[in-house]
């Protein structure tokens, strides 16, 4: 392990230690704020399979679902222009999107995860989900699952090209353009390739496999289609990685994550923020089959806003506790990890 450690946590950067000499970890990075400050910057590991390449202060990882408030704070920069409007339907932006009875679905509803799209109805393979309008022409295409508006579930693949659509037709930009302008430096979807990035490797050889079935039909169709998005090959591919599918293929280092939720206040209007991160829609997740609260963006429990990745990572705010934490894996597994974290910060406090 190396990095910064500020006394006071020792017992949480003993906690991430933990995890490498346990041998549950293999290449990682854990940071975290307290009442604004840098208390832990730590990382770990190595940074490819052949554990050649130590990880390094800058090494990005995929954060999968991580990245979803990323995109959502993109197109939030956007509302708070005036380019788009959160209570017009999809539609007045992007036209195509209004067939099959989605013509209601308003901004609002796809940024709280109630446009109904969460899965598409056309077989797709990675090639088609690397192609931007090849991806969107699909979410158009497909019927809802619900009336929008009525039900929610997580949006699992399609989330970040729905909104990102609607940024994109409003402004101009992509996602990947208003994070690497507005926003960060050290989180990205759509990356350069020169940059250094994590190989991705799966915990269990069945992994891709205990990811997508026996969650329930919504969640096989959602996060089986594109098939075979979850493999390595794809993982640490060239498409993968430079691309954008900004509900899943953001690429970030843990300070890069915990920073944008330390930085909120502004990069946002203070009445746009309140609004962004209070509940929008609460009930039965369609896709997690479990409660769930959605924000703008954010999945909130109490006083804690964030969102985790299939694979483990995670990041997120507690309002309550006052502190910010962000944790990003190469090893693709569980969430025990972070949470070892996170409970670790809780103890601490």
């Amino acid at each position: 392990m190396d990095g910064y450690v500020d006394t006071a946590f020792k017992s949480v950067a003993d906690v991430f230690q933990s995890l490498f000499d346990s041998g549950q970890e293999t290449g990682a990075a854990l940071a975290v704020y307290v009442d604004g400050r840098l208390v832990l910057d730590v990382w770990g590991g190595w940074a490819d399979v052949a554990r050649s390449r130590p990880w390094q202060p800058d090494t990005l990882a995929t954060t999968f679902s991580v990245g979803k408030p990323l995109a959502a704070l993109a197109v939030l920069r956007h509302v708070a222009s005036g380019a788009i409007d959160l209570d017009k339907p999809v539609a007045r932006y992007w036209p195509e999107f209004a067939a099959h009875g989605k013509d209601q679905a308003t901004v609002r509803h796809a940024l709280c995860h109630a446009a109904g799209v969460p899965a598409v109805k056309e077989a797709l393979n990675p090639e088609d989900a690397f192609d931007w309008d090849r991806f969107c022409q699909a979410i158009a295409d497909t019927p809802p699952e619900w009336e929008p508006g009525t039900k929610f579930g997580e949006h699992a693949l399609t989330y970040g090209n729905l909104i990102g659509n609607v940024l994109k037709r409003a402004t101009g930009k992509t996602i990947g353009q208003v994070l690497r302008e507005e926003v960060r430096q050290d989180v990205y979807i759509g990356l350069n390739p020169t940059k250094d990035v994590a190989e991705h490797e799966h915990a269990s050889e069945n992994w891709p496999t205990e990811a997508i079935q026996g969650h329930g039909d919504l969640w096989e169709r959602a996060l089986g289609n594109p098939r075979g998005l979850l493999e390595t090959e794809v993982l640490n591919g060239h498409g993968w990685r430079t691309s954008e599918i900004p509900a899943v293929n953001g690429h970030c280092t843990a300070r890069g994550l915990a920073a944008v939720y330390e930085d909120l206040p502004n990069l946002l209007p203070e009445d746009l923020l309140a609004e962004a991160i209070k509940p929008q829609v609460e009930g039965v997740d369609q896709l997690l089959q479990e409660h769930a609260v959605w924000t703008l963006g954010w999945r909130r429990d109490g006083g804690w806003y964030g969102m985790g990745g299939v694979g483990g990572s995670s990041a997120g705010h507690d309002e309550e506790k006052g502190y910010t934490l962000a944790y990003v894996t190469r090893r693709l597994g569980t969430h025990d990890r972070g949470n070892a974290c996170w409970d670790a910060m809780d103890e601490c406090l």
